[in-house]
C-alpha cells in the first residue's frame, strides 16, 4: 500500500484541478480524523448529513448534474485508494439512524437534496448535519466489493448487516417521478427486508419516500411527483428488477421468491406505501388549498355582462336614434347661423 505521502507527490506530478481538489480535501479529512482504521462491516459505517453536505459541496462544481457512478469512481475510490478503506472509516464512521436505498443513476443534487430535507425533518429540534445514513456508496469498502456483498451470501452481505442491526429507524428511498430504484435488485433486496422489518418491529418506520421537496409518506413533498411516481409503480413488476451482477439478481430473486408471498407480497408492499403516500399528500394538498381560500375571504357576487348592459343607458329603437342625431344637427347649425348674422353683418349675403 503507498504511503500517503508518496502518493500526494505522484499526484502532485500532473495535477487536474479535480486532482488538486481531492487532495485539498484529504488533507482536510486527515485534520478532522487524523488516524483513519477499519471497522466492522455494517451499521458502524454510517457518515453523518453534514460529512455528506460537506463533500458535496467540496466537489459540487465538479459533480455539476452527473450521478453516483461519476462520485464513486472520480471522488471516492481516489481518496480512499492509499488507505483501502471505505470513505465512512476514512471520513469518520458513525452508528446509522437511517439506510438508504437509492439508483446510482440519480443526479447526486436531487440525492443530497432529499437526503438534506429528511434530515431537517427527522431531526425535530437537534440539528440536521448529526443524523446519520447508511449509504452503499460510502459504507461499502469500495476496494473489496466482494467481502461487502458476502460472498454470494446475502445474509453476510452489509446491506442485510446494516438494516437488520436492531438500531436502524427506517429505510430512506431516494425517489423521483421515474421510480428508478424499484428497477434495480439491490434495492428490491433492501425492500424486502424493509417489508419484513415493518412487520416485526413496531418502532420502524417502514419505507420512506424521500425527494428534494420532502418525505412523501409526511405530505411534505410535490403532488405531481406522487402522482407519477404512483403512475409508474402501478404498472411495475419487481420480477424484472435487474443487478450489474447476474448472481446477485439470482441471488436476490430466489430470496423473494421463497417469502410467503414471493413477488406478489413485495409488489402489494410497494404500491400500498406509495398509495398511503399519495393520500397523504391528498389531505396535505387540500388542507393548503382550504387555507387558501379562507384568507382569500368570501368572493362578492361576480358581475356579469348583462349588469353591464343594464348600467349603460341605450336608445329605445335604431330609429329614435337617428332622429335625436339629426335634431342635434339641425340645432347646432340654427345656432351657427344666428351667431353669424350677429356678430358679422352682411357677411352672410
Amino acid at each position: 500500500v503507498l504511503t500517503t505521502a508518496t502518493f500526494l507527490w505522484l499526484r502532485l506530478r500532473g495535477q487536474t484541478p479535480l486532482a488538486r481538489c481531492r487532495d485539498d480535501f484529504r488533507r482536510q479529512l486527515l485534520r478532522d480524523h487524523p488516524a483513519p482504521k477499519s471497522c466492522e462491516r455494517g451499521p458502524g459505517r454510517a457518515i453523518r448529513a453534514g460529512q455528506l453536505w460537506d463533500l458535496y459541496v467540496a466537489f459540487s462544481a465538479f459533480i455539476g448534474d452527473r450521478n453516483m457512478y461519476y462520485v464513486c469512481a472520480n471522488i471516492v475510490k481516489p481518496l480512499t485508494e492509499p488507505h483501502q478503506l471505505s470513505y465512512a472509516e476514512l471520513a469518520g464512521p458513525t452508528t446509522l439512524m437511517w439506510f438508504v436505498s437509492h439508483y446510482w443513476g440519480t443526479p447526486v443534487r436531487h440525492f443530497v437534496d432529499s437526503i438534506r430535507r429528511h434530515a431537517e425533518k427527522a431531526c425535530g429540534e437537534g440539528d440536521w448535519c448529526d443524523q446519520a445514513y447508511w449509504i452503499c456508496t460510502f459504507a461499502n469498502n469500495q476496494w473489496r466489493l466482494s467481502k461487502e456483498l458476502g460472498g454470494g451470501q446475502w445474509s453476510r452481505s452489509s446491506f442485510y448487516l446494516a438494516l437488520r442491526s436492531g438500531v436502524c429507524r427506517g429505510t430512506t428511498m431516494i425517489i423521483d417521478q421515474n421510480a428508478l430504484p424499484l428497477t434495480r435488485a439491490w434495492c428490491l433486496f433492501e425492500v424486502l427486508q424493509t417489508l419484513l422489518l415493518a412487520a416485526q418491529e413496531h418502532q420502524f418506520r417502514g419505507l420512506l419516500l424521500c425527494t428534494p421537496a420532502g418525505v412523501l409518506n409526511d405530505g411534505h413533498g410535490s403532488a405531481d411527483v406522487a402522482i407519477a411516481i404512483a403512475e409508474k409503480v402501478r404498472a411495475l413488476d419487481l420480477r424484472y428488477a435487474e443487478a450489474s451482477c447476474e448472481d446477485d439478481k439470482q441471488m436476490i430473486h430466489a430470496l423473494v421468491e421463497r417469502m410467503p408471498g414471493g413477488f406478489d407480497s413485495v409488489n402489494g408492499f410497494v404500491r400500498g406505501s406509495i398509495r398511503d403516500a399519495v393520500i397523504v399528500i391528498g389531505r396535505q394538498f387540500a388542507k393548503e388549498c382550504d387555507a387558501i381560500v379562507g384568507v382569500l375571504g368570501t368572493p362578492m357576487r361576480q358581475s356579469s355582462a348583462r349588469d353591464f348592459r343594464m348600467a349603460t343607458p341605450m336608445p329605445d329603437s335604431p330609429t329614435q336614434a337617428t332622429n335625436e342625431s339629426d335634431d342635434d344637427r339641425s340645432s347646432d347649425s340654427d345656432s351657427d347661423a344666428t351667431s353669424c348674422s350677429t356678430s358679422e353683418p352682411g357677411v352672410g349675403r
